[in-house]
């Protein structure tokens, strides 16, 4: 397996533009599940531009909540994950309710 080290989009399952249709459809899924979990209302705090992979989207939540609420949050995105059953943002909830 060859690994792209140039590409801003790390994690597996996240890549829009993969080519395939259904990978490009489940990546902009588990960003908009992302977005609307959200506690605070993200159209008075938009994402910023800088914001492109699923880490960086947590550095930047993590500054505008606090450890609780990232509990919460990532607790929220787990459930939302085992009800739609996607494998890949359970393992993104796990990693991070691991962490905090």
């Amino acid at each position: 397996m060859v690994r792209r080290t140039t590409h801003a989009y790390a994690r597996p399952g996240w890549t829009p533009g993969a080519g395939d249709e259904s990978a490009e459809i489940m990546s902009q899924r588990r960003w908009r599940i992302m977005q609307s979990v959200l506690p605070f209302d993200n159209s008075l705090d938009p994402l910023p531009a800088w914001v492109r992979t699923p880490d960086q989207f947590v550095g930047w939540l993590s500054c505008r909540i606090d450890q609780a609420g990232l509990r919460a949050y990532f607790r929220e995105i787990q459930t939302v994950a085992k009800q739609t059953s996607d494998l890949e943002l359970l393992r993104f909830a796990r990693k991070y309710l691991g962490e905090i």
